[in-house]
């Protein structure tokens, strides 16, 4: 069962701390899923291919993928809502921040490229803009970043099903509706839809954009 509603960052940034609070070290004895390390593997050589050698990640979570940009020769900064998750990325050697989407205290500019997978889903839709404007601002001018969302439907709310507590709130969007969301703020180079099923409307969206800044 899933529970409409509409809400703002701010709002649901504290439950969504102290669920993942809760699941840091369940999340971090997951093994890496082979299709995630693909991606990761996909961006890390684009960003190499550039001579890129800055990168952001957001919403990190325990940093299984900061670790391996990190192992790629990425000079990579982490940043994640709950603590527990950034104590777990500098238990990998990375360094990393306790920081929201809506205040990333970095310069203008600061990082050749950025990295957000399966984060900004949690985003309500009323704040998404100013996120993205955010992650905008701190890559430079013709930086890359790469996307990995949840959705292939549009919904907003709670999902009562959740085994997290608090229940996560989530923001999500078919494939049309978020490519033009995305291409008001960057250049769309790529958009890959994976897992969908016939029986199911979800997905996982994996997007590659451009900063044109």
């Amino acid at each position: 069962m899933e529970r409409s509603s509409v809400t703002d960052y701010r709002s649901v940034s504290a439950e969504l701390r102290r669920a993942y609070d809760a699941k840091a070290e369940q999340r971090d004895a997951n093994p890496v899923q082979e299709w995630k390390v693909a991606l990761w593997t996909q961006f890390l050589r684009g960003l190499q291919a550039e001579g890129m050698t800055s990168l952001l990640e957001i919403g990190a979570g325990p940093g299984q993928a900061g670790r391996f940009f990190k192992d790629g020769g990425m000079k990579v900064v982490c940043t994640d809502l709950s603590p527990e998750m950034v104590r777990l990325c500098r238990e990998k050697g990375l360094e990393a921040y306790e920081m929201d989407f809506l205040r990333l205290a970095f310069p203008d500019g600061h990082f050749d490229g950025l990295f957000a997978q399966n984060c900004l889903l949690h985003v309500p839709k009323a704040d998404f803009a100013a996120v993205l404007r955010e992650i905008r601002r701190v890559v430079k001018p013709g930086g890359l970043i790469y996307i990995v969302m949840h959705g292939g439907r549009s919904f907003e709310g709670v999902r009562e099903a959740d085994f997290y507590e608090p229940k996560r709130f989530y923001a999500l969007y078919t494939d049309d509706e978020l490519q033009l969301i995305l291409e008001r703020f960057f250049r769309v180079l790529s958009f890959e839809v994976i897992g969908r099923e016939e029986s199911s409307s979800d997905s996982f969206q994996a997007i590659s954009l451009r900063n044109h800044r």
